[in-house]
C-alpha cells in the first residue's frame, strides 16, 4: 500500500549518528532517496550534526569522509528551511529548533529517538515518531524495512493504534 502524495521527513541528530555508527538504520538513505519522500533540513540540524560527529568519544567510530558524504546528502535534493524567532516548546531547548521546523516545513514525521521529544507525540501537524515507529509505517507502505528486524508484530501494532 504505497502512499502516492510526498512525505516530508525530519530525521533527528540521534539517528544520523546512529547510521553512521552502525548498520542498523541502512536502508533509511535509500529510503529518504525515493521521490515520495523529501527529506526535511535546516542549518541548525546540519550544525548539530557536524558538532555531534566531531565529539572524540564518537569520532573512532566513522570517518570525517563518512560525515562528508552524509552532509552532501542532506545538502542535495532536500528542502532546507531557514528557522528564525524559534520559541521554546520542549522540555530540553535544544530541541527547540526541530520542532520550529516541523511547523515551518510542515513535515508529516519527525523520527527521533529523544524521549522529551516522543512524549510530545506531535506539534502541529507532525507526528513525532520513534524509529522503529517509522519504520513500522514505511514498511506497511510497502517500502523496504529499515532496520531489519522482525517487525511483523510490532507493524501490526503501530498500524492497528491508528
Amino acid at each position: 500500500m504505497k502512499i502516492d502524495n510526498e512525505i516530508k521527513v525530519i530525521v533527528d541528530t540521534n539517528l544520523w549518528i546512529s547510521f553512521l555508527i552502525g548498520r542498523k538504520l541502512s536502508c533509511l538513505l535509500s529510503l529518504l532517496s525515493h521521490p515520495n519522500f523529501e527529506l526535511v533540513v535546516s542549518q541548525e540540524l546540519l550544525d548539530e550534526i557536524r558538532e555531534v560527529s566531531s565529539r572524540p568519544k564518537l569520532m573512532k567510530y566513522f570517518s570525517q569522509k563518512q560525515i562528508a558524504l552524509l552532509l552532501d546528502f542532506m545538502s542535495e535534493d532536500t528542502q532546507l528551511y531557514q528557522l528564525e524567532n524559534i520559541m521554546p516548546r520542549c522540555r530540553d531547548p535544544k530541541d527547540d529548533y526541530l520542532l520550529e521546523l516541523a511547523i515551518v516545513s510542515k513535515a508529516d514525521y519527525l523520527v527521533t529517538g529523544d524521549k522529551d521529544l516522543l512524549d510530545l507525540d506531535k506539534i502541529g501537524t507532525c507526528r513525532i515518531v520513534s524509529a522503529i515507529e517509522f519504520d513500522a509505517l514505511t514498511a506497511n507502505w510497502g517500502y523496504p524495512a529499515l532496520m531489519h528486524e522482525g517487525l511483523e508484530e510490532y507493524i501490526s501494532i503501530i498500524i492497528d493504534s491508528e
